[in-house]
C-alpha cells in the first residue's frame, strides 16, 4: 500500500514537472524600427539697396543712387524676380541739344539694367489710372532664356545703379509733388517646379526654368500677388 502511494506520489511529482517546464518555455523574437527624419527647408529673400539714401527736391535730369537687389537668407536656393513700378506723365521733355521735345506720355524715372537680368516684356504692365508703368525682371546669369539660381547666403548683381529723373521742361504742374518708385521682389523654390511628371522618378531637376514658366508658376500660387517683399524700399521723390 505505501509502494503504491509512492509511485502515484513520484508520477504527480513528474507531470508537476513537466507543467512547469511547459509554463516558463520562450520563443526567440526580434522588432525593428527605422525612423527617418526629413528636415523641411525655408525659402526666403531679402530685398536690399545698400547705395540708397533719399533725396529731396529733385531737378529734371538728376541720378540718384538706387541699387535694388536680393539676397538668398533661407535654406534653399531659389529662382527670384525683381518688379519696377515707375509713374509716368503726359509731358514734354527736353532734347539733348537743349531744345523742346514733343508732348508724350513718358516715363519720369529710366535706368540702365546690369547684366544678369531679363526683362520680360510680355509681363509690362500700365495702369493708366495709377498712371504707373510695371516691368518684371527675372535673375537669369549669363543667359536670357533660363532662371539662375540664387544660392543660400548669395546676393543677385543690383537690377541698376542708378535712376535719373526725366529731363522735364518747367511749368507743367509737376513741380513739388512726390513721386514713387516702387520695387518689389519674388522668390520661388528651383527643384520640382510644375514638372507633370506621372511617375515617381528621383530627379528634382526637371521642373520649369523658363523665366515666363516659372513667373506663371508664382502667379497661380499666388494670383493676387499680396505678399511681395517691399519692405524699406518704397521711393518718395519730391520734384522741384
Amino acid at each position: 500500500m505505501k509502494k503504491s502511494r509512492m509511485r502515484t506520489l513520484a508520477l504527480t511529482a513528474i507531470l508537476a514537472g513537466t507543467v512547469s517546464i511547459g509554463g516558463i518555455m520562450a520563443y526567440f523574437t526580434d522588432g525593428d524600427t527605422a525612423t527617418n527624419t526629413f528636415t523641411v527647408g525655408k525659402i526666403s529673400l531679402d530685398l536690399q539697396e545698400p547705395s540708397w539714401v533719399p533725396p529731396t527736391n529733385i531737378t529734371p535730369g538728376q541720378e540718384i543712387a538706387k541699387d535694388p537687389q536680393i539676397k538668398n537668407d533661407g535654406n534653399n536656393e531659389e529662382f527670384v524676380f525683381l518688379k519696377v513700378t515707375v509713374p509716368y506723365a503726359n509731358v514734354v521733355t527736353a532734347n539733348e541739344d537743349g531744345t523742346r521735345g514733343r508732348i508724350a506720355d513718358t516715363e519720369l524715372f529710366s535706368y540702365d539694367v546690369k547684366d544678369g537680368w531679363t526683362e520680360l516684356l510680355a509681363k509690362k504692365e500700365i495702369d493708366s489710372s495709377l498712371k504707373t508703368v510695371t516691368h518684371l525682371y527675372a535673375y537669369t546669369g549669363d543667359t536670357t532664356d533660363s532662371m539662375k539660381a540664387l544660392a543660400v547666403n548669395s546676393s543677385t548683381p543690383s537690377l541698376f545703379d542708378w535712376v535719373r529723373f526725366a529731363n522735364i521742361v518747367e511749368d507743367q504742374n509737376l513741380e513739388t509733388t512726390t513721386q514713387n518708385i516702387v520695387i518689389e521682389a519674388y522668390g520661388i523654390q528651383t527643384q520640382n517646379i510644375k514638372d507633370e511628371k506621372g511617375n515617381l522618378d528621383g530627379d528634382n531637376d526637371d521642373g520649369k526654368t523658363l523665366p515666363l514658366d516659372v513667373w506663371k508658376v508664382i502667379e497661380n500660387q499666388n494670383p493676387s500677388l499680396q505678399s511681395p517683399v517691399t519692405e524699406d524700399i518704397n521711393t518718395d521723390i519730391k520734384t522741384n
